[in-house]
């Protein structure tokens, strides 16, 4: 039977604290027409359960490279305004802020990675996040939004516990929060636009965020981060394919088996190192 001691404050921390955050502040904002209080209750669930998680580790000004997470919350948030001038060159822009992003989160690293290796570290992720928000964007602001929602979730649960499987417990409850707090905004967030573009850059641009500090820091594997990246890309053609009543099983179906293979190579690289 597992230990509550443990179980209880993952709960309280990953689950309870996000939504509760996330469901407030969304109800709270929600009056009129408005598409920013998704995007601000995700990343508002995403910090109370960094604040309930991490507060006695961290430090300011930052020491380690976790303490930089609020700010990649405040960065990640450009999101809003990005998307609601709705123009054809806003690939550009979000390549900008995932860069953004990704500098945050890799510069830590420069003195053991190196510059060359930190650069091609910063690219790379901010080019798979740019690639993951633009598949996701149009179906969020479509009527198929709650797919978007549901793929984004999955995901980031999926992530969350390969996390704690292989490589960090910390970083695990931080994505299992991200989940959370997208669930519940995609799911309570009504029309116009329901999970918005916006709302949907700002999940990604912090998934990507979190799994970067977990490729980075906690030596989660690149294929693992691929997989995971190949998920979302999968839930996003398949919401693209499949008619709207049907959309949000298809994309679960779809971004879930890549998720899946991704459980069982944690998995795998656990036992092979004794500790299951």
């Amino acid at each position: 039977m597992p230990d509550p001691s443990f179980i209880l404050p993952l709960l309280l921390q990953s689950a309870l604290v996000p939504a509760a955050t996330a469901a407030i502040l969304l109800l709270l904002l929600s009056a009129g027409h408005r598409t920013w209080p998704a995007p601000l209750g995700i990343a508002a669930g995403l910090l109370a359960s960094y604040i309930a998680t991490y507060h006695a580790q961290w430090r300011f000004p930052p020491h380690q490279a976790l303490d930089w997470l609020p700010l990649v919350l405040v960065i990640a948030l450009g999101a809003i305004a990005l998307e609601r001038q709705e123009r054809a060159g806003a690939l550009p822009s979000r390549l900008l802020l995932a860069l953004l992003v990704s500098g945050i989160v890799a510069w830590p690293a420069l003195g053991s990675a190196g510059m060359p290796k930190t650069l091609l570290l910063i690219v790379v992720a901010a080019a798979l996040i740019t690639t993951v928000w633009t598949a996701l964007a149009a179906p969020a602001s479509s009527e198929k939004s709650p797919a978007a929602a549901l793929v984004l979730a999955a995901v980031a649960g999926g992530a969350g516990l390969a996390l704690m499987i292989d490589a960090s417990q910390l970083l695990g409850q931080l994505c299992g929060a991200l989940g959370v707090s997208v669930l519940v905004c995609g799911l309570l967030r009504r029309p116009p636009r329901g999970m918005a573009s916006a709302a949907v850059g700002v999940a990604t641009l912090l998934l990507g965020a979190l799994l970067a500090y977990a490729h980075i820091y906690a030596g989660f594997s690149l294929l693992m981060v691929l997989l995971l990246t190949g998920a979302l890309l999968a839930g996003a053609l398949a919401i693209r394919l499949v008619s709207s009543p049907r959309a949000w099983l298809a994309a679960v179906v779809a971004s879930g088996l890549p998720v899946l293979a991704a459980l069982g190579l944690a998995i795998k690289a656990m036992q092979e190192s004794g500790g299951y």
